[in-house]
């Protein structure tokens, strides 16, 4: 049987439609009393679930629905200046610093070091699937799917700087051009089927570029690594 759910996420009023208890709980820090004017509405299919569940099929089936719901509302967020973003968020003297990387590269465990010489100046967004509002200051906004550390909290800042992370044995950090930007962001971007909808993300991929300063920093997961980024991407901050 289908329930329903009104939530607020990235400013956005979401009705949701879903079929297993897990989802409820999943997202009940966006939870809204709001229940008119939605700007999204969308539900789960059975169809997608299965096909969901046929690609991972060692997830629990709730697990898959989430995932579902999160594809469908990331398809129309471009229509509202928005998209998901592959990506760890913190917060840090009111600002949010992004840093993205290909899975496995070391986002969580360069964000930790942050946490780690920081202590509480420092509060993690999203550690895996924020979303960012494009504007002449971005905003990047927690959502409940945050990979498997469930790094997340229901919280926005405005955009700082973008870091793309690299393994590398020397720390070293430097400032991109626009091409460069491009062809990484475009990597850690969910791109919607919809041409409409993928072009207006293309859009806003080169309008984010524009508006915030993108780092390339090679590191290791050493304190220098952190006083590496720290030093360069607060700097207009101190």
């Amino acid at each position: 049987m289908s329930k329903t759910i009104n939530t607020k996420i990235a400013d956005l009023k979401i009705k949701i439609n879903y079929k297993y208890d897990f989802f409820k709980e999943f997202c009940s820090e966006y939870i809204s009393n709001e229940n008119d004017s939605f700007d999204i509405c969308v539900k789960s299919n059975d169809e997608d679930i299965e096909n969901e569940h046929k690609a991972v099929p060692t997830a629990d089936v709730a697990v898959c629905e989430s995932l579902c719901i999160y594809r469908a509302i990331a398809n129309q967020l471009p229509a509202f200046e928005r998209f998901v973003f592959h990506g760890a968020a913190i917060e840090y003297n009111k600002g949010a610093y992004l840093f993205t990387a290909p899975s496995g590269t070391g986002k969580t465990t360069h964000i930790n070091l942050w946490k780690k010489n920081l202590g509480d100046k420092v509060d993690i967004i999203n550690g895996d699937k924020p979303i960012i509002k494009v504007d002449d200051i971005s905003t990047v906004y927690g959502t409940p799917w945050a990979g498997k550390e469930n790094l997340c909290r229901n919280a926005s800042a405005p955009l700082k700087a973008i870091c793309i992370l690299k393994q590398s044995k020397t720390n070293e950090i430097e400032k991109i051009n626009t091409t460069e930007a491009i062809n990484h962001l475009m990597q850690q971007v969910y791109l919607p089927k919809n041409a409409d909808a993928l072009s207006k993300t293309l859009s806003l991929i080169g309008k984010l570029i524009e508006g915030t300063p993108v780092y390339l920093l090679g590191c290791d997961i050493s304190n220098k690594a952190f006083e590496t980024a720290f030093n360069t991407l607060t700097k207009e901050e101190n």
